[in-house]
């Protein structure tokens, strides 16, 4: 589940024409915490005013890769925004290419979008979008442990995924 929203991370600066920095992986890291319930998960999600919010999706995965996540996707028109709230438990291996860049001053411009290190309410994120195919992600990290994904389509610019990772009730995730 995390490694694929690492891959996402991969593919969005691909999508941009770039290359996202691939660090070396740490075989000794492993889960330090049993994750939260998917139903904390479930809580977090938002309300986005103006747009539809589909049904939410909840999993719960066992050792040795423990984690649990909630998804939902939201349309408004031709719109779409899916979003991803995951807990990896602390486990580094999840987290070690979005902490590389999450929050960092690092941007990448190119032709057709960018891929940019930021921060959405205080916390570190990664942001790419393509401006010719008006595809983006976003990606929050909290606490090295918790992760907000966003990936939008049909999207005018990135504004729609940075509000509903501004949306997501993060007191829920402890």
């Amino acid at each position: 589940m995390m490694r694929g929203v690492i891959l996402c991370l991969a593919l969005a600066a691909g999508a941009c024409g770039g290359e996202a920095p691939v660090p070396a992986p740490d075989a000794t890291s492993t889960s330090s915490v049993a994750p939260v319930p998917s139903s904390d998960l479930r809580a977090a999600v938002p309300l986005l005013s103006g747009w539809a919010r589909g049904e939410i999706a909840t999993q719960e995965r066992p050792a040795p890769d423990r984690s649990s996540s909630a998804t939902v996707t939201f349309t408004r028109g031709a719109e779409k925004l899916d979003l991803e709230i995951a807990d990896t438990g602390g486990d580094a291996r999840a987290i070690e290419s979005l902490e590389h860049m999450a929050g960092s001053d690092v941007t990448r411009t190119l032709g057709n979008g960018y891929f940019k290190g930021t921060t959405i309410s205080g916390l570190p994120a990664v942001e790419s979008w393509n401006t010719v195919d008006k595809l983006g992600e976003l990606s929050v990290l909290i606490r090295r442990r918790f992760i907000i994904h966003i990936a939008g389509s049909g999207l005018t610019d990135a504004a729609p995924m940075r509000a509903l990772a501004e949306a997501v009730d993060t007191s829920r995730l402890r």
